[in-house]
C-alpha cells in the first residue's frame, strides 16, 4: 500500500469529494492578483503542456495504484482535507465533469472516503513535521523550482500516521467512520501503451483511457534510448508497482517495502533520489536503495564521486552500517573506469554500495535492463 499527498485546488477539490475522482491539471494557467485566470508570460490561454510535463505528469500518477490512501492538500487555502482510498488504478480522460472554463483535469483515478474530518489542517503544522524530521519524503508542498508541475507527492506509512494524528487533534470529537460513502457510475476503461500514446494530440482522449507500460517510445534517432527522462521513469515505476516485465527481479527489488519518487535525501534538497525504495516493515528501515535515472548519459567518475558522496553523507546522518545502503545508476552508457574501479572496490573491501544497471529500448520498443556490476 502506498501514501499520497494530492495537490488540488478549492473549486477542483468540491468536485473531488462530490464525485470520488482526482484530476491533476492540464495547461500552465495562473492567477492575477484578483485570484482571476490568465495566461502564463502573456500567452494566450489555452490547454496546453509540453510533452515533458505530460510525461512528468504521468510518471506521478502512475505511482499511485489501487488501494493507496491519499490525502488532499488545498493549495490556496494552504489546507490538508480527509482521508481517500483509491479504488481504480489511474487512467487519462478529457471531458467537463471539473466544469472549469480555463484548465482541465485528465490525470485522474478514482477514491471513496476512508475516514471523514469535518476539520482541515493547516499547512504549518505539515511543516512543523518536516522541521521535526518525522516527514523526510518531501519537504514542500507548493511550487519548488525542481518540481514545478508536480500533483502528487509520496509518503512513507509513518509520515502519514504523523498527519493521521494531526487530524484526531483537529477532531476531537469526530467520529470518523461516520460519513456518507461516495458512489462513482460504473465506467469502461480503453487501455493504449505508452509508445502510442497521442502527447501532441492529448486533448484527443476522451474516453478514459489507461495507460499501459509494455513497450515505450524510443528517441527518433533510434538508438536504443527513449525520447525522456520521465518515460523511463514512468516505465520502472509502473513495473515495480504492478511487478510488470520482470523489472523488480531485475532491478534487485523483491520484498521491497516502500517507494517514494524524486524523494529528497537532504532536508535541503541540494539532492533528489529519482527513486527511492526501502526494505524493512513500517516500523523500521533496514535497507535503502538510491536509483538515479539517465536517459542519455555516460556515466563517469565524477558522477560516481558525487552519488557516493551524497550516499556517504545520508548514512552518516542516519548513523548507518555500510552495508544498509546502496546507490543504483540506470542509464544507457558507463565509463570503463567506473566499472573498473567498482569491480576492484568490490573485490578489495567487499562493499556493494554502488550497482550499475543498463538500459536499452530495443526494436519492438520493449526494454532491456541489464545489470553491468
Amino acid at each position: 500500500m502506498g501514501f499520497h499527498i494530492c495537490i488540488t485546488n478549492p473549486e477542483a477539490s468540491e468536485i473531488s469529494i462530490l464525485e470520488g475522482v482526482y484530476g491533476n491539471s492540464f495547461g500552465n494557467v495562473f492567477s492575477d492578483a484578483n485570484g482571476q485566470p490568465k495566461p502564463s508570460s502573456g500567452k494566450t490561454l489555452k490547454y496546453s503542456d509540453s510533452e515533458g510535463v505530460i510525461w512528468g505528469k504521468i510518471k506521478d500518477l502512475y505511482g499511485v495504484k489501487e488501494g493507496d490512501l491519499i490525502i488532499l492538500y488545498i493549495r490556496k487555502a494552504k489546507e490538508f482535507m480527509g482521508v481517500f482510498r483509491v479504488t481504480e488504478n489511474p487512467y487519462i480522460l478529457f471531458d467537463d465533469l471539473f466544469q472549469d472554463p480555463y484548465q482541465k483535469y485528465p490525470f485522474r483515478f478514482n477514491f471513496v472516503q476512508e475516514f471523514f474530518f469535518p476539520n482541515n489542517i493547516p499547512s504549518h503544522e505539515f511543516y512543523s513535521l518536516v522541521e521535526q524530521g518525522k516527514i523526510n519524503s518531501t519537504a514542500t508542498v507548493e511550487r519548488d523550482v525542481n518540481a514545478s508541475y508536480r500533483g502528487i507527492r509520496q509518503l512513507f506509512e509513518k509520515e502519514y500516521q504523523e498527519i493521521l494524528k494531526l487530524f484526531y487533534k483537529y477532531n476531537p470529537k469526530t467520529d470518523p467512520n461516520n460519513f456518507t460513502p461516495i458512489t462513482h457510475v460504473k465506467q469502461r476503461f480503453n487501455s493504449i501503451e505508452a509508445l502510442n500514446l497521442p502527447v501532441t494530440n492529448f486533448n484527443s482522449l476522451t474516453s478514459p483511457t489507461k495507460v499501459l507500460f509494455n513497450k515505450i517510445p524510443n528517441h527518433q534517432s533510434n538508438n536504443g534510448i527513449t525520447s525522456l527522462e520521465d518515460i523511463l521513469h514512468a516505465y520502472i515505476v509502473y513495473n515495480v508497482l504492478h511487478d510488470k516485465n520482470n523489472v523488480i527481479q531485475k532491478l534487485n527489488l523483491t520484498n521491497f517495502n516502500e517507494l517514494i519518487l524524486e524523494a529528497p535525501i537532504f532536508k535541503l534538497m541540494q539532492y533528489r533520489s529519482d527513486i527511492l525504495a526501502t526494505f524493512g516493515s513500517k516500523d523500521r528501515i533496514d535497507f535503502y536503495s538510491f536509483f538515479e535515472l539517465k536517459r542519455d548519459k555516460k556515466i563517469g567518475i565524477r558522477d560516481l564521486s558525487q552519488l557516493m558522496n551524497y550516499l556517504k553523507s545520508f548514512a552518516s546522518s542516519k548513523s548507518l552500517p555500510i552495508n544498509s545502503f546502496e546507490g543504483v545508476y540506470i542509464s544507457n552508457d558507463f565509463d570503463e573506469q567506473v566499472v573498473e574501479y567498482l569491480e576492484n572496490r568490490r573485490l578489495v573491501e567487499s562493499e556493494n554500495i554502488v550497482s550499475l544497471i543498463k538500459y536499452q529500448v530495443l526494436p519492438d520498443n520493449k526494454v532491456e535492463l541489464s545489470k553491468i556490476i
